[in-house]
């Protein structure tokens, strides 16, 4: 702990470490296609960072294999083999691997295991943890996060309490399975292999280390979490331990500083103060300006892929105001020469030799074809994804540099100052640590003894508490109230049983893909959409392709089953894509010829292919954009993408009436 009392250093004793805490893992796509060689971006992103000296570990999901391509076959003879760190030697990092909890979420493929009543697939890879432990072992993992089922905003309470429930089953089962490695050996040849790689690995004294993914929106169900898994595995006879508690379901509340502050506060409390040396904390999904606070309340590793994602926006992350600027804004913010503002020390792109800010833009707004990317890739030149690739890293290394200055303050006695000084910059800090001080009392009277009046609990708190949210937290009321349910099947809502018939004033049908917000109608998506088509949206009869049911006429989204599923189509999900085109392929054959023009605009993979297929069943029907730059949400709000839907309807609008 720092000389000030507050934070701590310590060091992760893990194969390929040790670790130094506090540590950032930045989010890495070891597996971005069919061989190492694959992965556009993500790819060249991990062959700049992996063989740094200042790169502390890296966290890789489990099952993110599944959005690039990768076929069981493959998986399982090319990526399961070999360990990470045998296929890329040049990474010496801990892997720190999650099990891919998400994924699995929203997926109809890997369900449960054949022995527990399940369905066989290609991947033999199911949910539970026996499969998923068997993986994150094949792959070499450093540090294991046990198979978590997590908790979306506003579940119902008691699907809430069974979720929890199932992943403090699920870490009991993972420490018995890697106390006991036969419970691994199985008919199946895959976990076979496991089983054999745990046992080398125990000979060799280099078991992995295990984190217990927690999960809970406040302070209560966190604690609450926290001691009953302590229970549990007080009371069982194996000698594996675990390392510490990851806590997760955080990405959606990464913007409430409150709520983020009252879950950690929560599974700190929960820690005896005699194991509080013992077991860290990691949280997942967060890893930008909170680490300081965050580190400041206990948190002992970070992990994010914001770096990432802002850069495929091509989105420059500020070193100093920690604002992201679009490139195309950041001339104001250009030095005398161009320069960047930015002078970190690991930082590829802004550094000498890197790339200048013109050339950046340029590179990032310039369409090469296949074969000129060939080209230059045979010429050893860099391609548009490089470029991505450096602005990621920039924006990485701001996030590394940041947890560098934390970890110099604790050692140097200081963090509670040097966030003390962060808060007074930055509001949503002064917001996180005035909550804190709601239930850290030792904290709140270090603060009053310094003079620090300004960041008290207060006036300001007080009106933030006036949004507290059922949770007990200050969770912004932007997060909604609409409670949401896992266990919605296919069967709880198909139009076709339904007492329905389209309006007849109606003469467009367009079908547009589903949205994670309920209604649909107050998405994102459709409100931009149909702003988009304003007096031209009076003749359009609207159907939203749902990835569970199928079509859903706008006259049915305030529908319960509709308001509240919580479901993605994947694309390994074959059974229920076929169900869904079938849908729609039923619900034209019904209804089509009542439309005088039948449309699709979707731009995600698997939505467009599910209406594609039930067009060309059917016989008509025309989708946009007819080709998109790519195949993923962001096309959907492209001016371009949407004013070819407009020109469309604009000609069909104007043109002479077949009389015949």
């Amino acid at each position: 702990m720092g000389d000030d009392g507050f934070g701590r250093l310590g060091e992760l004793d893990v194969t390929h470490g040790p670790v130094e805490t506090p540590a950032l893992f930045p989010v890495v796509n070891l597996i971005g296609g069919t061989t190492e060689k694959s992965g556009g971006v993500w790819r060249r992103m991990r062959d700049k960072l992996i063989d740094k000296e200042h790169l502390q570990g890296i966290m890789f999901q489990a099952m993110s294999f599944t959005d690039y391509g990768v076929s069981p076959n493959n998986l399982n003879d090319f990526w399961r083999p070999k360990t990470f760190h045998e296929r890329f030697n040049r990474l010496d990092a801990p892997i720190f691997i999650d099990s891919g909890g998400f994924k699995l979420m929203n997926s109809n493929t890997f369900g449960e295991a054949p022995e527990k009543g399940g369905v066989p697939n290609e991947w033999g890879l199911y949910t539970d943890p026996k499969s998923i432990l068997g993986l994150q072992l094949d792959f070499g993992a450093d540090i294991v996060a046990t198979l978590d089922y997590p908790i979306p905003p506003n579940l119902k309470e008691e699907e809430k309490v069974e979720r929890m429930n199932r992943s403090i089953d699920s870490a009991v089962e993972c420490l018995r399975l890697l106390d006991k490695p036969n419970l691994l050996d199985d008919e199946f040849p895959i976990n076979s292999r496991a089983a054999d790689h745990l046992r080398e690995r125990q000979a060799a004294g280099d078991e992995p280390s295990v984190y217990v993914a927690l999960h809970g929106h406040d302070y209560e169900t966190v604690n609450w979490y926290v001691g009953n898994f302590l229970d549990r595995v007080d009371k069982l006879d194996i000698d594996s331990s675990f390392q510490g508690f990851a806590v997760g379901s955080l990405v959606p509340l990464r913007d409430s500083i409150d709520v983020l502050v009252d879950i950690v506060q929560g599974a700190k409390d929960a820690i005896p103060e005699a194991r509080s040396d013992e077991i860290g904390l990691h949280v997942f999904g967060v890893g930008g300006k909170q680490v300081g606070l965050l580190s400041l309340l206990g948190v002992d590793t970070f992990d994010c892929s914001t770096h990432m994602h802002t850069a495929q926006y091509k989105k420059y992350l500020h070193p100093e105001t920690w604002t992201t600027h679009k490139l195309s804004d950041l001339d104001q913010y250009l030095g005398p020469d161009r320069s960047y503002p930015c002078d970190l020390p690991n930082c590829l792109l802004c550094s000498d030799g890197g790339v200048s800010y013109d050339r950046l833009v340029k590179e990032l707004n310039t369409d090469l074809s296949y074969e000129q990317r060939q080209r230059r890739k045979e010429n050893g030149k860099n391609i548009k994804s490089d470029y991505y690739a450096l602005l990621a890293r920039h924006n990485f290394e701001v996030y590394n540099e940041e947890l560098g200055r934390v970890r110099g303050a604790i050692r140097e006695g200081r963090l509670l100052e040097y966030v003390v000084e962060f808060a007074r910059e930055h509001d949503d800090i002064k917001r996180g640590l005035k909550q804190a001080q709601l239930r850290n009392k030792r904290l709140k009277n270090v603060l009053e003894s310094r003079g620090a009046y300004d960041l008290l609990p207060g006036s300001t708190l007080a009106s933030d508490q006036s949004k507290l949210s059922k949770w007990g937290a200050g969770i912004d009321e932007s997060v909604g109230t609409r409670q949401i349910s896992l266990k919605h099947s296919p069967n709880d809502f198909n139009v076709s049983t339904q007492s329905y018939e389209p309006p007849r004033e109606k003469d467009i049908l367009l079908f547009v893909p589903c949205s994670q917000q309920k209604p649909y109608s107050r998405s994102r998506t459709h409100s931009i959409l149909f702003d988009k088509l304003g007096s031209l949206s009076e003749a359009v009869h609207k159907v939203t392709i749902s990835g569970m049911y199928g079509p859903v006429p706008e006259e049915f989204e305030r529908e319960q089953p509709i308001l509240e599923y919580d479901y993605v189509l994947a694309k390994e999900d074959t059974d229920q894509i076929e169900l869904v085109t079938g849908r729609v392929s039923q619900y034209l054959e019904r209804y089509g010829d009542q439309f005088d023009e039948i449309i699709g605009y979707v731009t995600s993979k698997t939505y467009r292919r599910v209406i594609e297929d039930a067009f060309d069943e059917y016989g008509q029907g025309v989708v946009f954009p007819e080709s998109p730059q790519a195949l993923q949400l962001t096309e959907f709000f492209r001016n371009d993408n949407i004013q070819e839907l407009l020109d469309y309807l604009d000609d069909r609008a104007t043109s002479p009436v077949d009389t015949q």
